[in-house]
């Protein structure tokens, strides 16, 4: 038997508690600082009792769940949106939300409803290093958006599939001959940038590869033609252990069904969008590199169009990819070397020497030692 449903509503600084019983009494409702000595003072009264946390997803949510889940507690994480009706009413304030909190999961309508997926360690790890990866190209995109605007403003097109390949880089170089001074200035700058987020881009890819060499999971996502270590390990720490996973990614179509009528619309954007986004390039890779998926993209492209086309390509991708977690198989192709390719290239890139991490300068810019060369 439940002892206690505990509301919580987090913020940065300070949490709201509501704790209450089984028939929906409220023992005690009181605030505490967010900080680590009181989370154990707060743990030591619930060590003898079965109990259960409940609180929204947030910056601060993810924290406080995941101290929790350390102490031992039944954490239940809880998405505000699927509760409009609750968390868009006029009477709003920390008492009143951490209340309706506990009650909700004294109902049971958090497990049922809106439940966010706790990610261990490991996976917020991964998740560390995929979400900066993806902070890189879009910083890389931005650079080459700014490079073809220069470029054109001077009547010049860089044809390059990658203008910051080699054979893209050589022609802006060549080309960079004709522009105005400041022009070439600030092409010298991005170039160099771009050589630094590049060797960034392999360093984390590196360390994605360490992290997960002897992951059976990772290794039989590199199976499917079009994914490489990168979108590998993004798939597997953004889609947890869901049930409904096409519905997760949001990559479903919206339905809106009255009587005979049934219309389907945009896909829902429901959950991470990065999930989304890599799924979508790895769906673009695929077409290309895998002879049956290609066939089944042409066999739709002429009635959805290419856009909705790879949508759907992208949500045929993760069905599959979650029946392949589920039963621990690869992906059938006809293309096994390319895999086998894949899978040596990851082990090769798991043993490169580690780089070091120095903080020295960060050390001695926080002490006041030496002058931030910025200001």
């Amino acid at each position: 038997m439940i002892e206690a449903y505990i509301g919580l509503d987090v913020h940065k600084h300070s949490v709201y508690i509501t704790e209450m019983k089984e028939d929906g009494s409220v023992c005690e409702q009181y605030d505490i600082e967010n900080s680590e000595g009181n989370w154990i003072n707060f743990r030591d009264p619930y060590l003898s009792m079965e109990n259960q946390v409940g609180l929204e997803i947030s910056t601060s949510g993810k924290y406080v769940a995941r101290t929790l889940v350390d102490m031992g507690f039944s954490v239940h994480v809880m998405n505000p949106s699927k509760f409009p009706q609750i968390f868009q009413s006029v009477k709003k304030n920390d008492r009143e939300d951490s209340f309706k909190i506990a009650d909700l999961l004294r109902m049971g309508e958090i497990q049922k409803k809106g439940e966010i997926y706790i990610p261990s360690p490991e996976i917020n790890e991964m998740r560390s290093l995929t979400r900066y990866r993806r902070s890189i190209s879009v910083e890389m995109t931005m650079l080459k958006n700014k490079t073809h605007a220069i470029l054109s403003g001077h009547g010049t097109v860089i044809e390059s599939t990658d203008i910051f390949g080699t054979s893209g880089m050589r022609k802006i170089i060549a080309e960079s001959t004709k522009l105005p001074y400041s022009e070439r200035i600030v092409l010298s700058d991005i170039i160099s940038r771009v050589s630094s987020l590049k060797a960034s881009a392999l360093k984390v890819e590196d360390e994605m590869a360490r992290m997960t060499e002897n992951n059976e999971d990772i290794r039989n996502l590199l199976s499917i033609p079009g994914i490489n270590i990168y979108s590998a390990v993004t798939i597997l720490s953004e889609i947890g252990n869901k049930e409904h996973l096409a519905s997760y990614a949001g990559l479903v179509p919206r339905q809106f069904q009255s009587g005979n009528r049934d219309v389907k619309g945009h896909i829902t954007k429901q959950g991470p969008s990065m999930l989304r986004y890599i799924l979508v390039l790895a769906a673009h890779s695929l077409i290309k590199y895998s002879k049956k998926m290609r066939k089944k993209y042409l066999s739709i492209v002429h009635r959805l169009g290419k856009n909705r086309s790879i949508v759907t390509i992208a949500r045929l991708l993760i069905e599959i990819i979650f029946t392949m977690l589920m039963r621990h198989e690869k992906y059938e192709d006809e293309n096994d070397a390319l895999t086998e390719r894949k899978i040596r290239s990851m082990s090769m890139r798991a043993r490169k020497e580690r780089p070091k991490i120095n903080f020295t300068t960060v050390k001695l810019l926080k002490e006041g030692k030496i002058m931030n060369p910025s200001t």
